[in-house]
């Protein structure tokens, strides 16, 4: 479990939604078995692997908590999936797994080989003790995916950020192939077992395919197509933009430009480079005039003025894009830069990455003793 828990931490740099079910089954399981922890006395070790990961994340969770903290974001101000939606009746899952459908919203299932694992999984919850506690997660986790699973409850807390119930197929397909490896009924000796094993896994994956051409062929792309996606397919696009900000309109507008009132103030020589604006000003009154940036709002973004001063820059309550008010006159350049809270988390992780370094040097020595 320890070796879990670190392992989780290097998943959260690619997938945060993993880390965050990964947490929730190392909880469960760590309940399950609080009492074996306290008695062979890990449960300290457990714990501190556990803020060992958090640490090691430390640059991952100060970061969006302070994002979090200034700005409201789409993926809680307008959700794309309430889990409550996203369930399925136990009876078409199972009947979608025994068929191994193409998986769609509509087709969720876990697949007729991790199905039929799962089925051979609760016969072994009598005669393997050991494993209990794993295969009764497997068991709650493909429950939960159906509307016996009171999600609606969690709709509108951090739990809502899963999305889809059934990602936690992830986790099933783990233990699964945890259980089937382990072989305790020592099937897998057996070589009629064996070649049937293997017979299932190439019916199902020839199944599978059939269905995923015959029925998904409007899906095919053409390599220049496939090389220039939609910005839609990246995540739908707007889960973690402003809650003011327009998806929409960011998409049928994709050449932005700097927007100011030509009365109050002149910009010339404007340059985009990269993530960065430069321009010139020049305000034509007594009166700040504000200027919208084309770069969707988050803490961090700085405008320097003449290459030293530091103005604040705040989110147009509209859009959700930068903007900077000025007076006078100069050259401004906005552009990124990494918070302090961010920065600090960075050397919290690579102080628990160098612990964590120097942890798996002394068990190596320990081990070669």
């Amino acid at each position: 479990m320890v070796s879990v828990i670190n392992r989780d931490a290097a998943i959260g740099y690619s997938h945060m939604i993993s880390v965050e079910m990964m947490g929730i089954v190392i909880i469960i399981y760590t309940l399950l078995n609080l009492k074996r922890f306290y008695q062979n006395k890990s449960l300290k070790y457990l714990i501190a692997a556990g803020l060992l990961a958090i640490g090691l994340l430390g640059r991952y969770f100060l970061a969006v908590g302070e994002q979090m903290a200034t700005t409201i974001f789409q993926v809680t101000a307008q959700p794309l999936a309430f889990l409550s939606d996203r369930t399925l009746p136990f009876k078409d899952i199972v009947v979608n797994s025994l068929t191994n459908a193409v998986f769609h919203a509509n087709t969720v299932n876990v697949g007729i080989t991790i199905l039929l694992g799962l089925g051979i999984a609760c016969g072994l919850f009598y005669y393997s003790k050991n494993d209990r506690d794993l295969i009764g997660i497997a068991l709650g986790l493909f429950i939960a995916t159906t509307p016996i699973m009171p999600w609606h409850l969690l709709d509108h807390t951090i739990i809502n950020t899963i999305q889809f119930p059934w990602r936690f197929f992830a986790i099933i397909t783990a233990i699964v192939s945890y259980l089937v490896a382990k072989d305790e009924c020592h099937l897998l000796k057996n070589k009629y077992y064996f070649y049937l094993l293997i017979l299932l896994l190439g019916a199902g994956n020839v199944i599978y395919s059939t269905n995923s051409i015959q029925s998904q062929s409007w899906r095919f792309r053409t390599n220049a197509a496939y090389n220039t996606p939609n910005p839609y397919y990246i995540g739908a696009g707007h889960e973690y933009l402003p809650a003011q900000t327009d998806y929409q309109k960011i998409l049928r507008h994709k050449k932005q430009v700097v927007k100011y009132q030509p009365h109050k103030i002149k910009i010339t020589n404007v340059r985009h480079t990269g993530g960065r604006y430069q321009f010139d000003f020049r305000t034509l009154t007594d009166q700040k005039a504000v200027v919208e940036v084309p770069f969707i709002y988050y803490k961090g973004y700085v405008a320097e003025l003449n290459h030293h001063q530091r103005l604040p820059m705040q989110m147009n309550k509209r859009t959700g894009l930068t903007q900077v008010a000025l007076k006078g006159t100069g050259r401004i350049t906005v552009y990124y830069r990494t918070t302090t809270i961010q920065r600090i988390g960075t050397v919290i992780s690579l102080l628990n990455f160098g612990m964590l370094i120097i942890i798996i040097y002394k068990e190596k020595r320990r081990a070669t003793k």
